[in-house]
């Protein structure tokens, strides 16, 4: 076995050498993570630790891949029974063989946000909640929130009489959840915590499988995540996570900076490993990171520094409105790419919300600038493409209730809404599958004939396809079948509005076929549920959505973590936006300021900040201000751009940015005193 060996400097190098006990690795932005964990993954191999004792976990596919393909190219080989993997994909894995012991069938669904929209809609008519006051998606939030943190409905007591209506609908859900033989993103780590701590034999096993755990981003896990972690790792102690506190962005999704910051208490043994050398950026710019970030009262101290010279101190923009803060941006990029022979693409412009983007899209387009924004684009959110996948899953699990109500007359067969309400209504007072009410719906003399002959229609439909999809490894071949047997390309022609949307709806299901096809290229035995899987983790877990194309890329904070460009452009930066206005308790405003830092340390060479001394909000401009956070970034670590011709770039406009500068900072000492 050949192992690559890899410049390291000496904290990094001590970190790869630990094998043993609990380890604690600082990973601070731009040290090499990456690098460290494959390698030291590598050094566990060649010191005589079987691949199949090691697991590492990251949060995204994307991430597991590439520290997949690290670890190949540092040994030489790709080692057998090593898991890289997500905390999900690592959960189905276990509840694949397991599950059965927890009451469920091994061909369960897992549901995605849709699905899981569509049975809380259903539940909240059963707890008689007014649909038309209140949205699905505040009850999922709470639902969410809960299993984050491993709480079950008989252990919540309710605050006031939303949240009594809110533990019902999670009741209700949970159970017909499991009702449908279904699971949601959550529940792949919470059941694997329910089945290690019902059946310990079963824990015993895993433990004994897994003697090395690894744990990338370990400041983005939440309580539940984190309960797992503790139970694989609490035989053997060798638990190695890599994280950064201050990059801990990710507190509305259920993670806990406190996680990583009480890991001690946890193992008072662990060795800490402080990774503070920079490869991405200059001095410059990680001088502002640092001072910035160092505001922060729960962190860890660090502070990064580089051998890569202190480049061009970072721009600090003053613009009129969000209109001459787009239109500045746009003409210094155009400059930049005729003066300096850049290309758009080595450009990024970060905000702190999606509608942000507009101003700077319409501004591209007028001086025909090249430009993706990320996340403006899902795939698997398309009509069209959703009810395909629902007749698919239920050609695995035809108790799937919510696909059985998307498609039960798409393509139309006769079934009308009142029907369809009788038989959910059959289905919710005797506990039953739609499914097995569909069953003897055809001989109920209170359904219409046409409705009858729909629904055995579908059924034989269902069960044809659920027999040949068990048998047949070409599955892009006979989803083919199952829409020409359909007409469903007809259907979608019908449907649809005009001619040229009619295309590309038919356009989408075609790339969803061939993404079917690709899938089943890539495996030996692959499986319809196996890509029903595939998917739904990958839409869940990967944030980063559409391929980057060729041009200045927009994107939010958020989905720029990981990811670096020569130049960058953090724009609104300004009161209510960074930080933004729900943010108001010291920790809300902590995780803003990392909001902040992470978006600092993805550029590479040349950092600018702008703010509007005036934004557009619901068809009028507003006054703002610039962010608490320019005030607590020194003055001389910042430049300004001489150009005074462009809009709040000259001496006028930075000495309102003093001048409030003074004011929040005033304003902020009243605050504390």
């Amino acid at each position: 076995m050949l192992i690559m060996a890899f410049k390291l400097n000496k904290p990094q190098q001590e970190a790869v050498d630990h094998k043993d006990g609990p380890l604690l690795i600082l990973a601070g932005a731009g040290s090499g993570k990456t690098r460290v964990i494959t390698s030291r993954i590598a050094k566990l191999i060649a010191s005589g630790v079987p691949p199949a004792h090691i697991l590492a976990v990251t949060f995204t596919n994307k991430a597991a891949k590439e520290m997949r393909e690290r670890v190949i190219s540092t040994i030489g080989d790709k080692p057998k029974q090593l898991v890289v993997s997500t905390f999900h994909a690592f959960c189905l894995r276990v509840l694949k063989l397991d599950i059965e012991r927890l009451g469920y069938k091994k061909n369960f669904t897992i549901y995605n946000m849709s699905d899981q929209r569509a049975l809380v809609r259903n539940v909240m008519k059963e707890v008689r909640v007014n649909i038309n006051s209140f949205d699905e998606g505040l009850f999922l939030n709470y639902i969410d929130r809960w299993k984050n943190k491993y709480i079950l409905p008989n252990e919540i007591t309710p605050q006031n009489d939303f949240e009594t209506w809110a533990v019902n609908v999670y009741r209700l859900y949970m159970k017909y959840l499991k009702g449908y033989n279904a699971v949601d993103f959550n529940d792949l780590i919470n059941l694997v915590i329910e089945l290690f701590e019902q059946y310990p034999e079963v824990l015993e096993r895993y433990r004994e499988r897994f003697r090395y755990i690894m744990i990338d981003e370990y400041q983005d896990t939440n309580p539940s995540q984190y309960k797992l972690a503790m139970l694989l790792a609490a035989k053997y102690r060798n638990l190695a996570v890599v994280g950064d506190d201050d990059q801990s962005i990710y507190g509305f999704r259920g993670s806990d900076v406190s996680i990583i910051l009480s890991f001690e208490k946890d193992f008072p043994e662990a060795k800490i490993i402080r990774l503070e050398e920079n490869y991405r950026s200059t001095a410059s710019i990680l001088n502002v990171a640092n001072e910035l970030i160092a505001k922060n009262e729960s962190r860890r101290a660090k502070k990064l520094f580089t051998s890569m010279g202190d480049g061009k101190r970072p721009r600090l923009v003053a613009a009129d409105d969000d209109r001459a803060e787009a239109v500045w941006v746009a003409e210094d990029m155009m400059q930049r790419v005729v003066m300096r022979s850049t290309k758009y693409s080595d450009a990024a412009v970060l905000f702190r919300m999606n509608a942000q983007s507009r101003p700077f899209e319409e501004e591209f387009r007028v001086r025909n600038i090249p430009y993706t924004v990320v996340g403006a684009f899902e795939f698997y959110e398309r009509k069209e493409v959703k009810d395909v996948l629902a007749y698919l899953k239920l050609f695995v699990n035809p108790e799937d209730d919510v696909s059985f109500l998307r498609i039960i007359n798409f393509p139309r067969r006769g079934i009308g809404d009142g029907t369809v309400t009788k038989l959910t209504h059959e289905s919710v007072e005797k506990n039953l599958p739609l499914y097995e009410v569909l069953l003897t719906a055809a001989k109920n003399p209170d359904i219409p004939d046409k409705a009858q002959k729909g629904i055995v229609e579908l059924i034989g439909l269902v069960q044809k396809y659920g027999e040949i999809f068990k048998e047949t490894k070409d599955i892009a071949g006979n989803v083919k079948e199952f829409l020409e047997e359909t007409a469903f390309d007809g259907e979608v022609v019908m449907t649809s509005d005009t001619k040229e949307k009619a295309g590309k709806k038919l356009e989408n299901i075609e790339s969803l076929v061939n993404g079917i096809a690709e899938y089943q290229r890539s495996l030996k035995e692959p499986t319809l549920k196996g890509y029903l899987d595939r998917i739904t983790l990958m839409n869940q877990e990967d944030t980063e959505e559409e391929e980057k194309k060729e041009g200045v890329t927009l994107l939010s904070i958020h989905s720029a973590k990981g990811l670096e460009f020569p130049f960058v452009y953090i724009v609104g930066m300004e009161q209510g936006i960074l930080p933004h206005y729900k943010s108001v308790l010291p920790h809300e405003i902590e995780e803003e300021r990392r909001l902040s830092y992470v978006a600092i340390t993805r550029a590479r060479e040349e950092l600018t900040i702008s703010y509007a001394l005036a934004r557009s909000r619901q068809g009028r401009m507003v006054e703002t201000q610039p962010s608490l956070f320019l005030a607590e970034i020194p003055t001389h670590l910042l430049d300004r751009p001489s150009d005074a011709s462009h809009p709040g770039a000259g001496e006028e406009g930075f000495a309102f940015y003093q001048r409030m500068k003074e004011k929040l900072m005033a304003d902020s000492t009243a605050k504390n005193t």
